[in-house]
């Protein structure tokens, strides 16, 4: 190590930060890194790009955290203000009764005086890796590999336990939200998890309003031991709406119209208290492009930008990075399978002609949506298929103008041939337990569908649809008037028999607990509101 470089050794000079953006919690990675958990973040670009995470196990005293262990750092590759994703090795909060404190270093070296040659001058390296190999002489660092704070060379390791001791006896409230919870392996015969959508961007006065589902949703995270505190929620479409003026006062720079609205939804600060806590599975719908988006008639250029930002961000923490042509994607929660379809982007155009025969979803995504459903044919326990479009109860036009009333429905009901390919399966198979899931109508209701096949039950599936967590302009709301209730209509060979129960409007989120084992399973939903004091929660069962 030159002279120079000495000198800017024992010059060194970290800022620590809670993160501008998360930190959010993924799922486990699959694979030879199942033993990691994929955690994601984003810095304040107005401090540049962080060099290293920091992620300290804490246990809360009082109104402080302290540490409860020795702490690692991991390298950041430099990205500027995007998110930046690292796979956490699960064992790390094996002693972090609080969770994994994230703060973000910023390297302030660089700003190190020679007063000899009397310029400003960077002889210190600028990434963690090689700061190490300056400091040791020779030392490789992966993306992705963590350091204990101990086994750090003394100039660094001082510089971080110095930041560390002039943060954590602060408020414990202003660094919560750096702190990641993760919980291990659950009881595998129950799960609860949220359902929600369309979180309106709030204006000058709404602010507080807006938040209102997130802040409802983080309180019962608090609830550690009730049967009602989630392990995970599903994001079902128009969590930014990149149109919110309707092309009125819609700004036209890629900043202002793409990545300034998902700033602001990933700063309500409700939210990054959820996100934080659980993993968020999400789909986008066409908000997060422009308004009504759909193929033949919307702008390419458009599609490419809100898929871009969409996965850039609302799928920053996936345990698996989608791939730009494929949104959809299969998990476990819990053990408990989902599927999560894209219903906006792969959908064909339509026109008198082709209605009948127009799909939702492109070929390749329908038959793995009809794989996944054959797979699971013979497995009791629950399994739900989640889309920003509805499945059931149908829409009022479209049952109107024989089947030139699909043209006016934007959901399954508007795609007959792919609504008739699902029924069709589950009706064929027999598949018990079938629950779909889904958002964009901003109202709520649970519909059970009886499919007969010859006057005989030959299955039952049942429809969940959650209002909007913020959807403050009425018009804009389908209303019961506007929905089958209960009706009987003809699916090919099959009949069905719905029956709708609908929520009191207002804006919220939907809550479901799995409960049972074998042929005993159990499903119960709640559609969470604003509610006075004292009054209890109405969860309600689905029948079997």
């Amino acid at each position: 190590m030159t002279a120079a470089s000495s000198r800017a050794v024992s010059a060194t000079r970290y800022l620590a930060f809670v993160p501008w953006l998360g930190p959010v919690l993924g799922g486990a990675l699959r694979g030879q890194q199942s033993d990691r958990v994929s955690v994601a973040a984003a810095a304040d670009p107005l401090l540049g790009p962080p060099f290293a995470a920091l992620l300290v196990p804490v246990q809360r005293t009082g109104d402080h955290f302290r540490q409860a262990g020795d702490g690692w750092v991991a390298e950041v590759a430099a990205n500027g203000g995007a998110p930046f994703r690292l796979a956490v090795p699960a064992r790390f909060w094996a002693d972090a009764p609080a969770g994994l404190l994230m703060l973000l270093l910023y390297d302030r070296s660089a700003g190190w005086r020679d007063s000899a040659e009397r310029a400003p001058v960077r002889t210190f390296a600028e990434t963690l890796a090689e700061q190490l190999e300056c400091v040791h002489g020779a030392r490789t660092l992966a993306a992705e590999d963590f350091i204990a704070i101990p086994r750090l060379p003394p100039p660094i390791r001082e510089e971080v336990e110095c930041r560390l001791r002039g943060m954590l006896p602060g408020p414990a409230r202003a660094l919560s939200l750096g702190v990641v919870e993760h919980r291990g392996p659950e009881d595998s015969s129950q799960l609860v998890f949220a359902v929600g959508s369309c979180q309106y961007p709030a204006g000058f006065l709404d602010g507080a309003i807006a938040e209102r589902s997130y802040q409802r949703l983080a309180q019962h995270l608090d609830h550690a031991g009730a049967r009602s505190r989630p392990q995970c929620v599903l994001l079902l479409g128009d969590q930014v709406y990149l149109d919110a003026t309707a092309g009125l006062f819609d700004p036209s720079t890629l900043y202002d119209r793409y990545e300034l609205p998902y700033e602001k939804l990933f700063r309500i600060e409700p939210l990054r208290h959820v996100l934080r806590r659980i993993p968020a599975y999400t789909m986008l719908d066409d908000h997060e492009i422009e308004d009504n988006w759909e193929p033949g008639s919307g702008s390419p250029e458009a599609l490419a930008q809100g898929r871009h930002w969409y996965i850039t961000y609302q799928r920053m923490a996936d345990a698996v990075p989608p791939a730009p042509q494929r949104l959809w994607y299969p998990f476990e929660a819990n053990g408990f399978p989902f599927f999560v379809c894209d219903t906006r982007t792969q959908r064909e155009p339509r026109t008198a002609r082709n209605v009948r025969r127009a799909h939702i979803m492109g070929p390749d995504q329908l038959a793995e949506l009809l794989g996944w459903l054959r797979n699971h044919a013979r497995d009791p326990r629950p399994k739900f298929i989640a889309s920003p479009a509805s499945f059931l109860p149908r829409h009022r036009r479209t049952t109107h103008g024989a089947a030139a009333g699909a043209l006016r429905s934007d959901a399954w009901d508007g795609y007959p041939a792919s609504f008739a390919a699902v029924v069709e399966c589950i009706a064929a198979m027999g598949i018990r337990n079938v629950v779909f899931l889904s958002g964009d109508e901003h109202i709520s209701f649970a519909t059970t569908a009886i499919i007969r096949a010859q006057g005989a039950e030959a299955a039952r599936v049942h429809s969940i649809h959650s209002s909007g967590l913020y959807a403050p302009f009425a018009f804009a709301n389908a209303t019961r008037d506007s929905l089958g209730q209960d009706e009987c209509f003809d699916c090919g060979p099959y009949a069905l028999e719905l029956r709708t129960i609908f929520a009191p409007p207002g804006d919220g989120f939907t809550l479901l607990r799995v409960s049972g084992e074998e042929a005993a399973w159990r499903v119960e939903y709640l559609f969470d509101r604003e509610r006075p004091p004292g009054v209890p929660e109405a969860w309600a069962t689905l029948p079997r």
